[in-house]
């Protein structure tokens, strides 16, 4: 068997990769920017090359066909993501970075594409599954996928427990703060879904060619005003203690198995997407962490990826940070990344999260996508923002039941809720639910009431974790379109904030998902921040 994971950091390429990812983000550079070698399409862009699809196919069954002792097989990729991905932390987004820069290095060289490059989906602009997603192995559902369970465990079984023996120490203690302390602990949580993370055709994508669009709630979490609030984040990740904005990328956690509090970025259209492709009845492989067995997550996670390019972008022209600060960004650069492969299937060279700071390590460029109106012209430095204003609810509902709402109502000065500038950090509501295990997949939305009037549909929330336990925090931007007729000087608006359970679609089953749903999540607090 390819030995196929890291098993050992040097000390002297922990500091030259730490020091080089702190020189990168403090020391400014006057030579010219010089152009991408491989250009990210938007999938529905007209300039796009047909190629790229072609390649993305016979990348992928290539994969596929690869044996299950190959780390390039497509399903020992996913589980990765299983052993790996942070969520709900500032490593969001640069795991993620290099989870698809090196899938997209395995695709160019088994496709035989050199100028091979993943597309992105832009679900603001397109909020549907793109047409071409349906087309051949594309889809999960294709043949060329393990169709059943016992299929793909009697496929795995050995190759997986060869594959634990070669894990190193420092591989063993994270999966370990994942509960996967066993090959047993594995095969557990990736068990035959509703229970387990593998769901069998023709159910592995929930939304099809006839029904492909995203739900209501997804499509406000993906909206230009949900986007445009997450851009206008003016902190990259705040404290673990929540005494400021979550931040763009997640806050702070002492590693990325930790859990903290998800910006806006994470809880709307990351969470959200990922709950959506499950389809009316819950269930598809985007729902749990085996979903990147479904090629349309790289997809996905481009467009987020993306969105990290135009917010750095963003801060750089306002004058802002586009990384943590001093301390910060030491803790933040020498974060190991310790399972990544490359195209010939050995042990990356880049383990730290600072080795992913900028899109040139993997030397890549988006087209134009949603979003890129909100990058002002470059110029001095904007005023220092002003404080942060916080308001806590009084939660009057805590228990969200099957069918019944839960929340509580804040009373904010109406000054607060005014319309701000535009490089002003977005008004939010930060929900913190108290979750168990089996609430993994439930979905919500969050409805705003200033002053006791209709309801506005503000975003949503899916429940995306490798940990569901405990006190987890949501971040939802409050409408643009928040009516406030409270005029007098000093008068408080009272804003009733609710999450709602999604109902399912009109004549749709029970979710199975849900009906396993042994809990009932409760409210712990609603904090509203304004500047």
């Amino acid at each position: 068997m390819t030995q196929s994971f890291h098993t050992a950091l040097t000390r002297r390429h922990f500091l030259s990769t730490s020091a080089a990812a702190l020189a990168a983000s403090v020391a400014p550079s006057d030579a010219p920017a010089q152009a991408a070698k491989f250009r990210r399409w938007e999938i529905s862009d007209p300039g796009m090359p047909p190629r790229v699809l072609d390649s993305y196919k016979k990348g992928i069954r290539e994969m596929l066909n690869r044996p299950a002792t190959d780390p390039r097989n497509w399903y020992r990729n996913a589980f990765i993501h299983i052993f790996d991905c942070p969520h709900q932390n500032w490593w969001f987004l640069a795991w993620h970075r290099a989870y698809i820069g090196w899938l997209e290095a395995t695709i160019r060289e088994f496709s035989g594409d050199m100028e091979f490059a993943l597309p992105y989906w832009d679900w603001t602009k397109t909020p549907r599954v793109p047409a071409a997603m349906f087309d051949d192995v594309l889809d999960p559902n294709n043949a060329a996928f393990i169709p059943t369970f016992q299929r793909f465990n009697a496929q795995f079984d050995a190759p997986v427990t060869a594959l634990w023996a070669t894990f190193s120490q420092a591989q063993k203690d994270v999966l370990g703060q994942r509960g996967l302390s066993s090959t047993a602990d594995f095969w557990n949580a990736v068990a035959a879904a509703p229970a387990g993370m593998f769901f069998e055709q023709p159910g592995a994508r929930g939304l099809t060619p006839a029904s492909p669009d995203l739900d209501r709630t997804t499509q406000r979490t993906v909206s230009l005003a949900t986007i445009r609030s997450a851009l206008r984040t003016a902190n990259f990740a705040g404290s673990e203690s929540g005494t400021d904005a979550a931040g763009f990328a997640s806050a702070k956690a002492s590693s990325h198995n930790g859990q903290s509090r998800e910006g806006i970025l994470e809880s709307q259209p990351h969470d959200n997407v990922h709950g959506a492709m499950g389809g009316p009845a819950g269930n598809a492989f985007m729902v749990s962490f085996l979903s990147p067995v479904d090629p349309i997550f790289f997809l996905h996670h481009g467009n987020l990826d993306r969105m990290w390019d135009v917010w750095t972008r963003r801060q750089a022209a306002l004058g802002r940070p586009t990384l943590p600060q001093g301390a910060d960004l030491t803790a933040w650069s020498s974060e190991q990344f310790l399972f990544f492969s490359d195209p010939n299937g050995q042990p990356v060279a880049k383990t730290s999260a600072g080795d992913y700071t900028a899109m040139s390590v993997f030397d890549y460029d988006y087209s134009p996508g949603s979003g890129e109106d909100q990058v002002p012209a470059a110029g001095p430095a904007v005023a220092a923002l002003p404080p942060t204003q916080v308001f806590s609810a009084q939660i009057t509902s805590a228990t969200i039941g099957a069918s019944a709402p839960a929340g509580g109502v804040a009373q904010v000065p109406a000054a607060a809720l005014a319309i701000a500038a535009p490089e002003a950090p977005p008004r939010v509501a930060e929900v913190t639910l108290n979750l168990g295990p089996t609430d993994q997949g439930r979905r919500f939305r969050v409805l705003v009431s200033p002053e006791g009037g209709a309801p506005i549909d503000a975003g949503g929330i899916t429940i995306f974790s490798h940990h569901v336990h405990g006190a987890t925090t949501f971040t939802v931007p409050l409408p643009e379109n928040l009516a406030v007729t409270a005029a007098a000087a000093g008068a408080n608006v009272p804003l009733d904030i609710r999450v709602v359970p999604l109902e399912q679609a009109p004549g749709a089953a029970p979710s199975t998902r849900l009906r396993a749903t042994a809990t009932s999540p409760q409210v712990a607090k609603i904090t509203v921040r304004t500047s």
